[in-house]
Parts: structure tokens; C-alpha cells; sequence
């Protein structure tokens, strides 16, 4: 009976993503806008990826988190997660950005707010709501599946990356040692697994995901409800980031409401499964961190080298 119940959701909940989904791209594609990125992302990550995650997590009994009121403290997050779009993420973060020099003080103060913003604002704000954090940051290593997921994705994502953005050949072009080029590459991965890892996950599915399940009912409908609105978060600062590398890929603001949740949308929708299949934090914040890394590699020996 559980089983047909979830099957039932989880077929309803992804064809309501597609629709949104699919006219997001229409608009895309009628603007002249950029329309591949998005169908990229849905194939590998939406698809591909997702149904390796399903398939290696199929004998994981995940644990669900438990919510002292999922009503209020959903609210709660909700309202939060408005001010931060707006305001936190948007022009201040920009603002904070901009006030240091690039280079290490720079990135440092950038982890700092990241973590201010996303941990512990929201973790006061869930103590105000009466709720309490149990649940989150249980690594789940030792459930069946966890460990080989954590193993796979990582290197798959690593990899692809990798090979998309030719970023060895740019490392060998440095003349680092092969040695060198896999330290730099593992300390890219920790470094954004905690300035984007453990930042993001800890607001959009450990606290966000978990209390919209609860006060949903509905499993599937809460991984997509959080997928667009973590998409639409992220528009304010691309909006105001501006500049030709936003520009060529959307013309206005609704084409980068699109492309943000046409092409983050089924990145949030892997990791949304993920945590829902594993309850694993561990695993979407290294998960996430690999996604990101090779793409910081370059930066983080500017930085630090």
C-alpha cells in the first residue's frame, strides 16, 4: 500500500516538474534565449542521474526527520527564505563581495556570511518556531547503498566535469605533478563542500525538504517544491550579477527565472532525491561539492597557491 501510494506520488509529482519544466524551456527557446543547457541538465542530471541514485538507494530503509511543527516552522523557513532571496543573497551578499580585495580575506569572509546566512540565521529561526535540528546531520554511512552512492556519484561527477571543462589539460598546462593536480582538486572539493555543501544542504533539505515532507504529506511533492524554490532563490543573483556571461544566456529577467529553474532544477531535483533516499548529509554535501569543484579548482590556487 506504501509503496503504490509513493509510486502514485512520485509519478504525479514529476510530471507536474516536467510541465513547469517544459515551458520554461518553450519561453527559452521563443526568446532565442539559451534552451540547450537546460535539456542538457534535465537528461543528465534530471534523468541519468536521478535514476542511479533511485537505483543504488532501492535497499535504503532512510530515516525520516522528525518535525516538531512542520506547519509553522515550513512558514517560518518560507518567510525567511523570501528576505534572503531579496535582500541577504542578493544585493548584500554582492555588497559584502565587493568590499574586499579578491584573494584569501576575500573568500574567507565570503564562507563566513555563507554560513551566517545559511546555517545560522535559519537554526536561530527554527529555535524561535520551536523546532529543533534532530535528524539533519546523521551521515547514514552505514545504511545499505550510502557509501557506494557517495563513491560513485563523486567520482562520476568529478569526472565529468572534468572532461567537459578540459580542466586537467588546464592543470597539466600549469606544469603541476600529477600529484599536485589531485591535491588541488581534493582541496577544491572541501573547500566548496563547506562553502556550498554544507551551507546549502543544511537550508534547502535538511531544514527546508524535511519540514515541507512533513507538512505535505507528500515526499515527491516536497523534493520539487523545494527544487523551484531553490531555483528561484538563485535568480536575484544572477539578475544582478549582470554582465555578458549572463547576458548570452538569458535576455531578461523572465528568461533567467527560466533558465534557473529549467537548469538548476534537475541538479536540486538529484540532490533532493538523494537526501529523501538516504538521509544521508554526508552524502548530498560531498555530492554537491563535487559538482562544483573542478570549476574552483583554478581559482583556489590563485587563492591559496
Amino acid at each position: 500500500m506504501k509503496q503504490a501510494f509513493w509510486k502514485r506520488q512520485s509519478t504525479s509529482a514529476a510530471a507536474t516538474f516536467l510541465a513547469i519544466w517544459a515551458a520554461c524551456v518553450a519561453l527559452l527557446a521563443v526568446s532565442g534565449d539559451n534552451f540547450l543547457f537546460p535539456i542538457a541538465s534535465l537528461v543528465v542530471f534530471g534523468i541519468i542521474l536521478s535514476g542511479l541514485a533511485l537505483l543504488l538507494t532501492r535497499r535504503t530503509d532512510a530515516p525520516s526527520v522528525p518535525v516538531a511543527d512542520p506547519r509553522r516552522e515550513s512558514l517560518f523557513l518560507l518567510g525567511y527564505l523570501l528576505i534572503y532571496t531579496l535582500i541577504l543573497f542578493g544585493p548584500l551578499f554582492g555588497a559584502v563581495k565587493e568590499f574586499f580585495e579578491p584573494g584569501r580575506v576575500q573568500q574567507s569572509v565570503v564562507v563566513a556570511y555563507k554560513v551566517l546566512v545559511h546555517i545560522i540565521a535559519p537554526t536561530l529561526l527554527i529555535y524561535a518556531a520551536r523546532g529543533h535540528l534532530r535528524g539533519i546531520f546523521d551521515p547514514g554511512l552505514r545504511r545499505p547503498g550510502v557509501l557506494v552512492t557517495l563513491v560513485v556519484f563523486s567520482v562520476l561527477l568529478i569526472g565529468a566535469v572534468a572532461m567537459l571543462n578540459s580542466s586537467f589539460d588546464q592543470l597539466s598546462d600549469r606544469g603541476l605533478s600529477t600529484a599536485a593536480i589531485v591535491g588541488w582538486v581534493l582541496f577544491a572539493w572541501a573547500w566548496v563542500s563547506v562553502e556550498a555543501g554544507i551551507c546549502e544542504e543544511f537550508l534547502f533539505h535538511g531544514l527546508l525538504q524535511a519540514r515541507l515532507t512533513a507538512w505535505m504529506g507528500s515526499a515527491p511533492f516536497a523534493i520539487v517544491a523545494t527544487v523551484i524554490i531553490y531555483a528561484l532563490v538563485h535568480v536575484p543573483g544572477f539578475y544582478l550579477r549582470g554582465g555578458e556571461g549572463v547576458a548570452v544566456q538569458a535576455s531578461g529577467l523572465p528568461q533567467i527565472i527560466a533558465l534557473s529553474i529549467a537548469g538548476l532544477g534537475p541538479i536540486a531535483l538529484m540532490l533532493g532525491i538523494l537526501w529523501h533516499r538516504t538521509r544521508s548529509f554526508l552524502l548530498v554535501v560531498l555530492v554537491h561539492g563535487a559538482i562544483d569543484a573542478m570549476p574552483a579548482v583554478d581559482k583556489m590556487i590563485r587563492i591559496w597557491g
